[in-house]
């Protein structure tokens, strides 16, 4: 539970489980992997993630731009529904906040072998070059400066463990 200026909510009413049952199931990434951008800012999709052809992607800088969130299309339109139909944030927040959602976002595409073009701007605010982390999710995966990725692992490893104690793995 959250306290949102006054109303007690769930976090799940604020999730993307919620949307339409009808829509294609998500993808999901498992993994960490290392892999270097080259000199044309392209990264190779670990194989283990590829679906065999050409796919179209969208890229987005992680609000505080540490990272690089890769989607497919169809996951970035339920991210976006979910943002839009959610009436626990206020309609001129979620006008706001699906404008600059928006206009942040970008298509890529990877081609057959995997190889995605990242666009030099999108290199340049979350400081991919060289060696990157490439780090699974669920419907999406990010893509990390290995410095930070090394830092936020680092960071985040407690909070991991406290949490598979308390669920029991």
């Amino acid at each position: 539970m959250v306290n949102s200026g006054g109303k007690w909510w769930k976090m799940d009413e604020f999730s993307t489980d919620n949307m339409d049952p009808s829509s294609p199931p998500e993808r999901f990434y498992a993994g960490e992997f290392r892999h270097s951008i080259d000199e044309k800012n392209r990264i190779t999709i670990p194989s283990r993630w590829r679906r065999g052809k050409a796919e179209d992607f969208i890229l987005l800088p992680e609000a505080s731009q540490q990272f690089l969130l890769v989607m497919s299309p169809d996951e970035f339109a339920r991210m976006s529904s979910a943002a839009e139909s959610n009436e626990i944030v206020p309609a001129r927040d979620r006008r706001v906040f699906l404008r600059q959602l928006h206009s942040r976002a970008q298509h890529a595409a990877a081609d057959r072998q995997g190889r995605l073009v990242v666009p030099d701007e999108l290199c340049r605010k979350v400081g991919l070059k060289g060696e990157v982390a490439l780090v699974g999710g669920r419907g999406r995966f990010e893509i990390w400066n290995l410095q930070r990725w090394k830092r936020a692992h680092e960071e985040e490893t407690p909070t991991y463990q406290h949490v598979a104690n308390v669920i029991g793995l």
